[in-house]
């Protein structure tokens, strides 16, 4: 397989995914891409030295790599809409598993800020504190509903304890028997109706594609 990670920071994920396909016997491509040059030569000598022939790290943003063939696409917390364009990329290159570790949820929380949401949930957004936990579930909510009208099959889970970090939410979408498109693109519009968004990003990326 051809696994992408999106945002692979200084690779720890990729080292720990490609030692663990290796001792399983699987003969594993790893592609960490990153924007910093200095990771990505960090990351590449470290694999060299590591032994580590399938693992190997590229200078560019999400957005500009070329994800076409990949069987799996992966991002550990990418902050904000940087997990929407690693989910759009997987989209995009039709992989058979994107698996997201969101983090920093802004720009879905900016449009509740300012929108007019349903006025029976005053109660819970007019508190910071409230309107920030809502906010990362809304986001995260309106993902797994767009992958599933993009034809993937969701589950969303707690991949480690919260006692570790409180972004431990894991977006797992595997491709195929998903639900109806339409059913999910009308719940889309009821969310972002109820909550005062506006625009999700990852929805327009994918109308813009």
């Amino acid at each position: 397989p051809r696994i992408l990670d999106m945002g692979a920071g200084k690779g720890y994920l990729d080292f720990a995914l490609f030692d663990y396909l290796k001792g399983e016997g699987n003969d594993a491509e790893v592609i960490g891409v990153e924007m910093r040059p200095k990771l990505v030569e960090d990351g590449n000598r470290l694999a060299e030295k590591s032994g580590f022939a399938g693992l190997s790290f590229v200078p560019a943003s999400i957005l500009d790599y070329d994800a076409s063939g990949a069987d799996a696409v992966i991002a550990l917390h990418a902050c904000d809409t940087a997990t929407d364009d690693a989910i759009f990329k997987g989209i995009s290159a039709g992989a058979e598993l994107i698996a997201v570790a969101p983090c920093c949820h802004k720009q879905v929380r900016r449009q509740m800020e300012a929108g007019s949401s349903d006025n029976r949930l005053d109660f819970l957004l007019r508190h910071g504190t409230f309107m920030e936990k809502q906010a990362e579930m809304v986001t995260d909510g309106l993902r797994a509903l767009l992958l599933e009208a993009s034809g993937y099959r969701m589950k969303v889970f707690e991949f480690v304890s919260d006692a570790h970090t409180p972004k431990n939410n894991l977006i797992v979408a595997q491709k195929g028997k998903a639900g109806s498109r339409e059913a999910a693109l009308k719940k889309v519009a009821e969310v972002k109706a109820m909550f005062g968004v506006e625009k999700h990003y990852l929805e327009g990326l994918l109308e813009r594609a």
